[in-house]
């Protein structure tokens, strides 16, 4: 499944997601950026020049978007999980760093993003 040190990223994945402590926040939805990255087999996709040794990067990213809009979430510490705990499912990878941005959480003082970064690693 892997042989090196090579690794995907994929970055500022942009989703609307209904989030937020209350019901009112949740009630619009909220731009998150979602950052994903985990180690591949580099050398064999390249060697075969074929997305069946790859990871498909448009399925990931299409995951994380179903993830994000799949619920409510209060938190971006659930969103992370979700989303980390989806690729692992899904993909053959052995560990997946997830980064999730909330973008303009905070009114006043004005704050560009929140984020939460996780690393998981595949259970056996």
């Amino acid at each position: 499944m892997l042989t090196g040190n090579d690794r995907i990223h994929i970055s500022d994945m942009e989703c609307l997601t209904a989030i937020g402590i209350t019901a009112q926040e949740r009630a619009s939805k909220q731009q998150l950026f979602v950052d994903a990255e985990f180690p591949i087999d580099c050398p064999r996709a390249a060697a075969t020049d074929s997305i069946d040794d790859a990871v498909d990067y448009d399925i990931v990213a299409r995951t994380v978007a179903d993830v994000c809009a799949s619920e409510e979430f209060h938190l971006i510490e659930t969103v992370a999980e979700r989303v980390a705990s989806r690729i692992l499912e899904q993909f053959q990878v052995l560990q997946v760093r997830v980064r999730v941005r909330k973008i303009s959480p905070v009114a006043a003082p004005r704050v560009a993003y929140v984020s939460i970064e996780i690393v998981r690693p595949v259970i056996s």
